[in-house]
């Protein structure tokens, strides 16, 4: 009788856990199955297969962070960049303080070259990061093309300070010091460029130049 009693729970016990396991797949959100999917069409390139999975459910989560975060990125890899740039300002609507939807809607933006919205952003990023190594970055790139050595210097120093191995910060970097007048640190700058980059002609240029 023990024994009967104990296979009768154990038989309870099993029966339990499988309509729980059966009632939990029938309960699945269908946002988790649609961006699953959309991974997976993305991992064979396949982007609009991967921005149909999400779009079908969209009306239904349109104040979803992650679904307008991955829109925008499915649109600007599949090279429309307006759209891409309507699901980051999404995006951004959504989680205002977010630093990587603010990084990805300059990607569309940099495509459609609106350089001063790009350059707004960046800036928005700094007020949240002050040590953001992309803002810092661009921003001091953005400053450097336009003639303007001192912001350059300014955004590039931090940069550099903080990634001094990183092949962009010292090129930029070395072009923002030869520019202001410091040779001696542009040269530093021009070779630790050209050790991470051999034979790479903007610091083979501004090598020469610092001599």
């Amino acid at each position: 009788m023990k024994n009967f009693v104990l296979i009768s729970l154990s038989l309870v016990v099993i029966l339990f856990v499988v309509f729980s396991v059966l009632a939990f797949e029938q309960k699945i959100d269908p946002k988790i199955t649609a961006f699953n999917k959309s991974l997976s069409h993305e991992t064979n390139k396949d982007y609009e297969k991967a921005i149909k999975e999400l779009l079908n459910v969209y009306n239904e989560n349109k104040d979803n962070y992650l679904i307008n975060l991955r829109l925008g990125w499915l649109y600007y890899n599949w090279g429309l960049y307006n759209e891409s740039k309507i699901y980051y300002e999404n995006a951004t609507k959504i989680s205002p303080n977010s630093i990587e939807a603010k990084i990805g809607l300059t990607f569309p933006l940099s495509k459609l070259e609106k350089w001063d919205e790009v350059k707004k952003i960046y800036e928005q990023i700094l007020t949240l990061d002050p040590q953001n190594y992309t803002a810092n970055l661009r921003l001091g790139q953005y400053h450097l093309l336009r003639g303007n050595y001192s912001d350059a210097n300014k955004y590039l120093s931090v940069s550099y300070k903080n990634y001094p191995s990183d092949y962009e910060s010292n090129l930029s970097y070395g072009w923002t010091q030869y520019y202001i007048g410091n040779k001696k640190k542009a040269k530093e700058l021009f070779i630790n460029t050209l050790m991470l980059s051999p034979n790479d002609s903007l610091a083979t240029i501004g090598y020469n130049l610092s001599q």
